[in-house]
């Protein structure tokens, strides 16, 4: 039976059923290795991992903590390493980037893994810096200084005690005049917060009592240089700042003084004394302790007691023109002036006095109190050749960098119908309480560099056929051209526009411009072309017998290719006396428009073409001004609709959006106070 294969076969299954009958049993005892173990399989491992606190800056530090159960050893990988027991707590370390742990444990069981991740918390915004002082600190009773501040990090700046309103982000301003010590306090936010500084004027407390303050001639300036007066100890040669004895005391910042073509620079508590002053506009290029050629002019020795001792800055020579002086006629100064020349002329009507002006830095003004006038009496032909026949216009210019002045034009006529008071045709040109009337254009030419036209007035210019207008400004090929068209009286053009720009780039900045009663403009602005403009702060306005029923118009002859496509309006007050039509017209295709804090008032549509992003404009009555039928557009006090309605305007292409000033007719400004949030359109409501 043992032998039989049956036998076997039942032997086999009767020792794997019955491991618990004992192995005396009459067939014979199993084997071991054919008995079923007793034992229960090993439980697998578990692991618990937590990391506290999940998410951290940038640098911060979490703990992990861990605990296993029926593991033997535990592995650490992912962000950290390393044998670790079995349970414990260890820090992670600084974080600087998303980190997973994972710890891995085993036993007998099998493994078992769990992972902890660390999150980098978002990094907050830097908080904002503010940096203001003023020049000089120290005054005399009744005197004046600039505040100049500097912010990082912030969008919006706020002022407060002896000034108050809204502020760019950088700027200076003229204070005073002040018959106390005063504080004055600037708040700037951004997203990281706010930051305050503040500075004091001291006033009537100049040590000694004594200063110096002047004028800087204009011609003197360079607007994209830092200008100052440096002042030195003693009678000396002046010098730069190397960090020798011959230093300067002070570098005092020149500033243009308000509603004016002019500039100053003032400095209190000084001891009594003798000084050296001295002008640069190449202070920027003055690097502390180092050995930098500067050039100065207007070296004077003054000497200082009680008072402020007034020393000006004038040009070493100035060509003279009227009656008795040296020359009768402007044609006949311009015939000898160079490069950098100055010439003054008396007040007085020159007739067709006309000019083609080829030199550059040349300031020509009206001086003596009064403008000069100069009057076209019969039309220009063109005579090659001929600047008196040049086609053109009364003023021709071609130079560089030239300053006009306190000048009038009147009466320019050319043979083809397009002449000028002024036709522009070289870089950098500054307009300055200028005023143009009566002429087929007032101002005709290019924004070549940067074209500056401020405390102007435009009146009744065009020849009535459309193609004229009180301004018009040509655009320049390069990527830095620009007009900055500012504190202007732009009113009654015949038929053309009031302002026309093709520049690739426009600030239009706390103007009046407007038909009035009985004006009979086109557009009120054209940007024909397009290209990055500002409208901020200004009074704009089409009569009843207005030629267009659009007031702004913006890309309406084609968006130029290369240029950027974006329009802010922001805080202006539009009024349309026409009673229907647009107030504010886009192209199809602009990048961006964006309306902010503006009152449109009288009938019409807000807006056409591109969408704008708008933001609490408000449309209403002629009720909400103090007079609207004498163009007093500054808001009635029943406006509680507009005044503290208004919205931060931020800041947008790296240009504040919240106006500074406010517009006083005629052709000046003064500073926009603001008082709680912000009104809508171009006043700030007067408490």
């Amino acid at each position: 039976m043992a032998g039989s294969p049956a036998a076997g076969i039942g032997m086999e299954r009767f020792c794997s059923a019955s491991v618990a009958i004992a192995a005396v049993l009459l067939l014979g005892a199993c084997s071991p290795s054919d008995a079923v173990s007793s034992e229960s399989p090993a439980p697998l491992p578990t692991v618990t991992l937590s990391v506290a606190p999940e998410t951290v800056p940038s640098g911060g530090v979490a703990t992990l903590t861990w605990s296993s159960a029926n593991a033997s050893t535990c592995t650490a990988s992912g962000a950290w390493s390393g044998a670790k027991s079995p349970g414990g707590s260890q820090s992670t370390g600084a974080i600087s980037a998303n980190s997973t742990f994972v710890l891995s444990c085993s036993g007998t069981g099998g493994s078992v893994d769990q992972s902890a991740t660390v999150t980098l918390s978002a990094a907050p915004p830097p908080t904002p810096t503010v940096n203001l002082s003023a020049s000089p600190a120290s005054i005399n009773s009744n005197g004046t200084s600039v505040l100049t501040w500097t912010s990082a990090n912030a969008t919006s700046c706020t002022a407060a005690g002896g000034w108050a309103g809204s502020r760019p982000t950088a700027g200076s301003q003229q204070v005073g005049p002040l018959t106390a010590t005063t504080t004055f306090t600037l708040t700037c936010t951004g997203g990281g917060g706010s930051a305050q500084g503040s500075v004091q004027v001291t006033v009537g407390q100049l040590g000694s009592g004594s200063g110096i303050s002047g004028t800087v001639d204009s011609s003197l300036i360079d607007a994209a240089g830092d200008n100052r007066v440096y002042i030195f100890a003693g009678s000396v040669t002046p010098d730069d700042d190397d960090g020798d004895a011959g230093d300067p005391l002070y570098q005092v910042p020149v500033y243009q003084i308000e509603n004016s073509c002019s500039f100053g620079y003032q400095l209190g508590g000084l001891a009594p004394g003798t000084y050296t002053i001295a002008f640069t506009s190449q202070a920027q290029n003055d690097r502390p302790n180092l050995n930098d050629s500067l050039t100065f002019v207007g070296t004077a020795t003054v000497a200082v007691s009680t008072g402020i001792a007034v020393q000006d800055v004038r040009p070493a020579t100035v060509l003279r023109v009227g009656p008795g002086r040296q020359f009768s006629t402007v044609q006949a100064a311009a015939a000898v002036a160079g490069d950098g020349s100055v010439i003054e002329i008396d007040p007085g009507e020159y007739d067709d006095d006309i000019v083609v002006w080829r030199a550059s830095h040349l300031t020509v003004r009206g001086a003596g109190g009064g403008r000069a006038h100069i009057h076209g009496t019969a039309v220009i032909p063109f005579v090659s050749g001929d600047d008196r026949r040049n086609g053109k216009g009364l003023w021709v210019i071609q130079g560089s960098a030239m300053r006009v002045e306190n000048m009038e034009f009147s009466g320019a006529k050319v043979t083809d119908g397009n002449g000028a008071g002024i036709r522009n045709e070289g870089n950098n040109l500054t307009v300055c309480n200028g005023y143009f009337h009566d002429d087929e254009n007032g101002f005709l030419g290019g924004a070549y560099g940067t074209l500056l036209i401020e405390y102007s007035e435009f009146a009744n210019n065009g020849a009535g056929d459309g193609q004229t207008h009180n301004v018009y400004v040509d655009g320049g090929s390069s990527p830095g051209d620009q007009l900055i068209f500012r504190h202007n009286y732009s009113h009654h053009a015949r038929v053309g526009h009031t302002l026309k720009t093709r520049a690739r780039e426009n600030h239009i900045l706390y103007n009046r411009i407007m038909d009035e009663a009985d004006g009979t403009s086109s557009y009120t602005i054209d940007v024909p072309e397009g290209g990055l403009t500002f409208v901020v702060g200004n009074l704009l306005q089409q009569g009843p017998a207005t030629e267009n029923s659009t007031i702004m118009s913006y890309g309406a002859e084609g968006l130029t290719s290369g240029r950027a496509q974006r329009l802010y309006v922001v805080n202006n007050t539009f009024v349309n006396d026409r009673g229907s039509g647009t107030f504010v017209s886009t192209a199809s295709g602009t990048e961006s428009v964006r309306l902010i804090n503006n009152l449109f008032l009288g009938g019409g549509t807000l807006s056409s073409g591109a969408v704008p992003q708008s933001t609490t404009n408000l449309a209403g009555s002629l009720s909400l001004l103090v007079g609207a039928s004498t163009f007093d557009y500054r808001l009635a006090p029943t406006a509680t609709a507009a005044i503290d309605a208004g919205t931060a305007p931020g800041s947008a292409d790296g240009v504040d959006l919240t106006p500074a000033f406010e517009y006083v007719h005629p052709a000046r400004r003064e500073a926009r106070l603001a008082r709680g949030t912000i009104d809508i359109g171009a006043y700030e409501k007067a408490p």
